[in-house]
């Protein structure tokens, strides 16, 4: 799990992507989003996450949307699924792939950690005030 391989694809959800690659800096806050921990037989994935707070469970497949033999959206190191995976998750969860573009980085750090995020206004603050803030 390389965050700085995460690759945007035609979708855009940058701001969930950004959020990915956060999470990766410290793997199990990914793996253990993950119920099914290995690709199996039947390519389907059971995902936790914490929708307004309340805990969820999302299955997915393993079909992805292509285009000229690879994925049109998010991209990870190699062969590595997790990132199409969760991108999948996220728009099953919200209604379509289309309905993820452009969106908030902190609704996502919430509802992947159930953990409260907000936004903060950098030009609210001064250097020396936001890391304070922070």
């Amino acid at each position: 799990m390389t965050p700085s391989d995460i690759k945007q694809g035609l979708l855009g959800d940058c701001y969930f992507l950004s959020i990915l690659s956060s999470l990766a800096e410290v793997p199990s806050r990914i793996t253990k989003l993950f119920i099914t921990d290995r690709t199996n037989e039947y390519g389907l994935y059971a995902v936790i996450v914490k929708k307004n707070g309340e805990a969820k469970e999302v299955v997915i497949d393993d079909y992805f949307p292509c285009q000229d033999d690879e994925p049109c959206f998010s991209k990870a190191n190699g062969n590595e699924l997790w990132v199409l995976i969760l991108e999948k998750v996220w728009a099953k969860l919200h209604g379509s792939y289309e309905r993820i573009e452009a969106g908030h980085a902190h609704n996502v750090m919430t509802d992947l950690t159930g953990a409260p995020s907000f936004d903060i206004d950098i030009e609210d603050y001064g250097e020396d005030k936001l890391w304070e803030r922070l």
